[in-house]
Formats: structure tokens, C-alpha cells, sequence
């Protein structure tokens, strides 16, 4: 029996989570978050019963990466998923107030191909840190592979949904919001010249 996850109010909702391990499903298996928790253990419990694809978790806080990261090799799943550290610093893409993850943590990431991208950290739930998840996408663009898709949590917060609306006028992905499940799926959006005629 599966020991259970430790799920706190931060963490996304166990639908979320559910239509998160059925895009794996789909065939997504190389996924990065930002941020850690249950949906890193259950990512990477898929990932092991499907014996392909791997995770790598960007986690600020050294005590929760500690944590997860031990929960993951406990499980045997550390072949298929692992926690990087990464404090939160001054990044010339944040916001202002806001810090995001260190280069030394992006530097093990997947320089590309990354199939699904899953932002739910840094925190941002306070008025002076609500748009600490703005450079997710800027920064991980280039690194997605053509039809990833990108995912945010938190939705129902101002500054998620501030977020949203940049990435939309920034970047070529539109966003499906699922305020039931507190998030948004993105996808780039067909190139106008790909239209039917």
C-alpha cells in the first residue's frame, strides 16, 4: 500500500494532480516543475510504472527539497525524479519584489524538450510576491519542446492571473483557466499561416 503523500494547503488540488499524471499519460515524460511537493511524488510514480520519462523539481526551500527528495528514494523513484535546490534570487526577468530560482538550479534542467512544465513555485501568495512566477515561462521558453504544455497553479490569486495575461500578450501560448481546479493549461497556439484556408 502506498504510504500517503503529504499533501498541506499548498499544495494543487488531487483533481489537479489527476489531470496532471493523465498528460503524462498522454505521453508528456519529460516534465520539469517549479516548486515541490505531491505532485512530484505522484508524477514520478507514474513515471516508474511506465518505466520512461523523468522529473526534475526546482525547490527553494532546502528543509522541503530535503524532504521530498528522501520521500522519492524511499519510494525507489529516484531514478525517475529529482529534487534540485535552488534558492530565490535576484533574476533579471522578475518582477519587481520578486525573486526567482538560482542559475545553478536551472543549469540541471533539460536543456530542451521539456514536454510539460508545471509552475507552482515560488510562493506568491502574498500582496509583495505575487508575481514571483512570471519568469517561469520567459525563462524556460526556449527549453520547451514544440507542444508542451505549461500549467499554473493557484489561479484564483491576482497575481497568477496577472501572470497569465503577460504570457498571453508575451509569448504564442494561450491558456484554458480551470477555476474548479484552481489552474490554467497553456499551448502554443497554431501559427496563423497553419490555419485551413
Amino acid at each position: 500500500m502506498e504510504a500517503a503523500l503529504p499533501w498541506s494547503d499548498w499544495a494543487l488540488l488531487p483533481r489537479a494532480v489527476d489531470l496532471i499524471v493523465a498528460e503524462v499519460d498522454a505521453g508528456r515524460r519529460q516534465v520539469v516543475e517549479c516548486g515541490s511537493g505531491v505532485s512530484t511524488i505522484a508524477i514520478a510514480r507514474r513515471l516508474a510504472e511506465l518505466g520512461d520519462g523523468r522529473l526534475a523539481a526546482l525547490e527553494h526551500d532546502a528543509a522541503w527539497a530535503e524532504l521530498i527528495g528522501a520521500r522519492l528514494e524511499s519510494e525507489g523513484l529516484g531514478d525517475r525524479a529529482r529534487v534540485v535546490e535552488a534558492p530565490l534570487v535576484e533574476q533579471p526577468l522578475a518582477q519587481p519584489g520578486c525573486r526567482w530560482y538560482a542559475q545553478s538550479g536551472l543549469d540541471q534542467l533539460p536543456g530542451s524538450g521539456i514536454e510539460l512544465l508545471l509552475v507552482d513555485g515560488p510562493p506568491a501568495g502574498e500582496p509583495d510576491i505575487e508575481r514571483s512566477r512570471y519568469p517561469a515561462l520567459p525563462v524556460l521558453l526556449g527549453r520547451l519542446a514544440e507542444d508542451a504544455i505549461i500549467v499554473l497553479d493557484d489561479i484564483d490569486r491576482p497575481g497568477e492571473q496577472w501572470v497569465l495575461d503577460a504570457w498571453e500578450r508575451e509569448a504564442e501560448h494561450r491558456f484554458e483557466r480551470r477555476p474548479e481546479l484552481r489552474l490554467a493549461i497553456g499551448r502554443r497556439s497554431a501559427p496563423a499561416s497553419a490555419s485551413p484556408r
